[in-house]
């Protein structure tokens, strides 16, 4: 079925259209009341299958002999205003791993295939998850809107479960401060980069998406966004934040914005806007891990969102705090940290101690 979505704005609302072609003659179904293209988005699956419905789409042959390979095409094209295009990727990716059920039919795929074909996948216990994820999120998409296969053979298979929580690789307070005072004298667009992390716990694609519009030096805040990344094979460029709770206005200290003022003058000012825009992202990025890795092994760039997590917290003890900061849920920092804070557990105890 060849079909498109637009949006068009009606009585200060944003409205979804579906446009889609039943033999020679195209149709249209709409939705309305969403206040941005974001949010009516999450609706194009809803018209998608209302039109499969009207047209009978199950019923074509074409599909009946479907692979997973060649649904995968299908499940792209579907998603690809949806979905960020490192997130199709990684699905591709994950699918990929199921390397003896990609060219069996879905309407012949069982469950105790998908089980043998996540058994013989030789990839950390992390990997296996995910790509796990990703099949049933797909089938779930043959299900519901192709009606191709009647429910999910996937559904029923179970990640693997961690024995044991894996060690949060943050570095301690003085860790910390031997590598900020330590990649001052490496470089200085990687120094920055750190400290913006290492002060403020965003992950690296938000630190190198920042505009010099989202730093208010007056009110000691910077505002969150966007981020930068990957938006096409070999792009790199302007996307959404990685969830709804990643667009947030956080505090910042004086000294990080001093060293901004120092790099704001310092260089021309970037067509995109970008604090490190005129430069290669990746290659910072890149530089900046290897730096943390041979310094402190075992450690990545990510530790620095890990490090100021723990550190915020052991300081305040205020989940919901930190939870705001960061742009993650409350039941993520607290799953995440908790564990990992020794001084919050010592609040606790003294705190059991004077109440009982």
């Amino acid at each position: 079925m060849e079909y498109s979505f637009s949006y068009r704005e009606r009585n200060g609302s944003i409205c979804l259209v579906l446009s889609y072609k039943i033999g020679n003659r195209w149709k249209q179904k709409t939705k309305q009341g969403f206040k941005t293209q974001r949010e009516a988005k999450k609706h194009q699956d809803e018209l998608l299958r209302l039109a499969r419905k009207e047209v009978g789409f199950a019923l074509d042959p074409t599909l009946r002999g479907i692979t997973l390979r060649k649904f995968w095409a299908i499940y792209e094209r579907d998603k690809s205003q949806e979905l960020t295009f490192s997130t199709l990727w990684t699905y591709r990716a994950g699918l990929e791993n199921f390397t003896s059920i990609l060219d069996i039919p879905l309407v012949k795929l069982s469950t105790a295939a998908i089980v043998n074909a996540f058994q013989q996948i030789d990839l950390s216990t992390a990997t296996k998850n995910l790509s796990l994820a990703a099949l049933k999120t797909v089938l779930e998409h043959a299900v519901k809107i192709y009606k191709i296969i009647p429910s999910n053979p996937a559904r029923p298979v179970s990640r693997i479960r961690f024995k044991e929580k894996k060690p949060l690789r943050a570095l301690s307070r003085k860790e910390l401060h031997q590598l900020i005072e330590g990649v001052k004298d490496y470089r200085a667009d990687v120094y920055l980069l750190i400290l913006i992390a290492a002060t403020t716990g965003m992950r690296c694609g938000e630190a190198l998406g920042l505009t010099w519009d989202n730093i208010d030096f007056s009110k000691q805040t910077i505002t969150i966004n966007k981020q930068w990344g990957s938006v096409a094979h070999g792009v790199q460029g302007f996307k959404p934040c990685k969830t709804r709770n990643s667009y947030r206005t956080l505090p910042v200290s004086a000294s990080l914005l001093h060293e901004l003022k120092i790099w704001h003058d310092f260089r021309p000012l970037p067509i995109d806007g970008r604090v490190f825009g005129g430069l290669s992202s990746l290659y910072i990025a890149t530089l900046a891990g290897e730096y943390i890795r041979k310094h402190f092994p075992g450690r990545t760039f990510h530790s620095l969102r890990h490090t100021f997590a723990t550190l915020l917290l052991s300081e305040t003890g205020d989940v919901n705090l930190v939870a705001g900061v960061l742009g993650d849920t409350i039941q993520t920092v607290s799953a995440t940290y908790l564990d990992y804070t020794q001084d919050v557990r010592d609040r606790a105890a003294k705190t059991i101690q004077r109440l009982f």
